[in-house]
């Protein structure tokens, strides 16, 4: 969580994920006061992007779980950059609030049409803010998020119903093998084996469509880079042990789906 300088990043709480939110504004005063607001919430992690020109490589880079962003720019329009935001894979289902000035009744409901799960008039209160980002942040870890259908039908859509039953047990095996390793090199502080199976990992997730393992595994990148001896990095690889359970469940959903006559 920062205070009013957008660049210090204190630590999360100990045995808490941190709630990454991705703030996309021109304007420096708005991350001052953003984080002056959240500077209690110890397990909200702000992350402040100036252009909207790099803020899809922000996002990917950090995962975030919640995104506010303004609507009025200078490099991109703030309804393109929402699209933009909804087209990559990385962030088509990441919650986006509007943060504008601009308490226009037809603004409002064309930036909730392109996409954005709410739309506040910056800036809100105190209390008003911290309650929207909690509650998308809760929906973007909801069970919804394990597995992207959609991609699992595109590979049925691809080949037989024998490819994807191959193709899901080749992914369990890999990925089984690869967050015991994970787990392995965490127990040992070895930040360098960490980065290469997160790195290993989130790909095949995010090829998989299980797209919250992939999320938090991008989130063990960026921890390891930040400061790899931090607390909420043990926090993060239990929950990737927990979220490819909850993969294993949904994909064996799956395969019963399409064994059946």
């Amino acid at each position: 969580m920062i205070g009013p300088r957008p660049d210090v990043r204190p630590a999360p709480s100990a045995g808490r994920l941190p709630i990454v939110v991705l703030l996309v504004d021109d304007q420096p005063f708005t991350g001052s006061v953003v984080g002056i607001l959240l500077a209690s919430e110890t397990d909200i992690e702000l992350h402040c992007c100036l252009s909207a020109v790099d803020a899809i490589a922000t996002g990917n880079a950090i995962a975030p779980s919640v995104i506010l962003q303004d609507l009025v720019m200078p490099d991109i329009d703030g309804l393109t950059l929402l699209r933009s935001f909804r087209a990559n894979p990385r962030t088509a289902r990441t919650p986006v609030i509007v943060l504008s000035g601009n308490d226009d009744p037809a603004t409002r409901a064309k930036a909730l049409a392109e996409g954005a799960d709410g739309y506040m008039v910056k800036i809100p209160s105190k209390a008003d803010l911290i309650g929207a980002i909690r509650h998308q942040a809760s929906r973007s870890t909801g069970a919804e998020d394990t597995l992207d259908l959609a991609v699992i039908d595109r590979f049925l859509d691809a080949g037989a119903p024998e490819f994807l039953r191959r193709l899901i047990d080749q992914f369990l095996q890999e990925a089984r093998t690869r967050v015991r390793t994970l787990t392995e090199a965490g127990g040992r502080a070895d930040a360098t084996a960490m980065t290469s199976i997160a790195h290993s990992l989130k790909g095949s997730a995010m090829m998989m469509g299980a797209s919250r393992l992939g999320a938090l595994c991008a989130r063990v990148e960026d921890q390891i880079a930040r400061a790899p001896a931090d607390e909420a990095l043990p926090v993060l690889v239990t929950e990737i042990e927990r979220e490819l359970v909850r993969v294993d469940h949904a994909l064996a959903a799956q395969r019963a789906r399409i064994e059946q006559p």
